[in-house]
């Protein structure tokens, strides 16, 4: 396992973990464990590319390791009750994950590569944003009695909200396109599985 590796294998580690310390109510702290989090994910691509080692291993882990992390995140912020974080929204981001994980893994089985598009790309960074957006407020309140709260909770809780609609928004529209793409490569490649066969009867 190379570094670039190792850094997504530490990113989908930290999932969990963020997750636990978020349910715990160190606020501070999974804001932190989130932001190296992130540079993680901005590290690892680069270092693979640089170094020419970009891995199918790689190439697996690193949308898996985004998708737990955002994911459970999400979770968290349902399970705390904000309503900044309602519950549809949450519903949409985990089953689009999960539904392009099964597209993923029936392409791969054809045979063919998946290669991530720029939609896909933005959604993650805007899913990123709005998770690290979530954060830093919950870390700077500290709770619904602190001065921020009421000078500008509810005026901040609708840039929020207005954030985590944009993500869905591209969480569907990236979802459709893979749907779309994933579907049209399992058919060219059950069709070159299909040539194969007829050459070798």
């Amino acid at each position: 396992m190379n570094w670039a590796n190792g850094l997504t294998l530490g990113r989908l580690i930290l999932g969990p973990v963020i997750f636990a310390v978020l349910m715990s109510g160190r606020l501070w702290l999974a804001f932190a464990l989130f932001v190296v989090a992130m540079i993680s994910d901005l590290c690892d691509g680069y270092l693979a590319r640089r170094s020419n080692s970009v891995t199918e291993l790689g190439k697996l882990m690193d949308p898996l390791a985004d998708k737990v992390l955002v994911s459970l995140l999400l979770v968290a912020f349902w399970r705390m009750g904000l309503r900044y974080v309602p519950f549809w929204m949450v519903a949409v981001v985990v089953g689009r994950e999960l539904l392009i994980l099964g597209c993923r893994t029936g392409v791969l089985k054809s045979g063919e590569g998946f290669v991530t598009s720029r939609a896909a790309k933005w959604k993650t960074a805007a899913q990123m944003g709005w998770v690290a957006l979530v954060l830093l407020y919950l870390s700077l309140i500290g709770g619904t009695d602190s001065v921020l709260h009421e000078l500008a909770g509810g005026r901040l809780e609708s840039v929020l909200l207005f954030v985590g609609g944009l993500a869905v928004a591209l969480t569907l529209v990236s979802g459709i396109e893979y749907m779309i793409n994933g579907r049209a490569l399992s058919m060219v490649g059950s069709s070159r599985h299909a040539g194969r066969t007829d050459k070798g009867r």
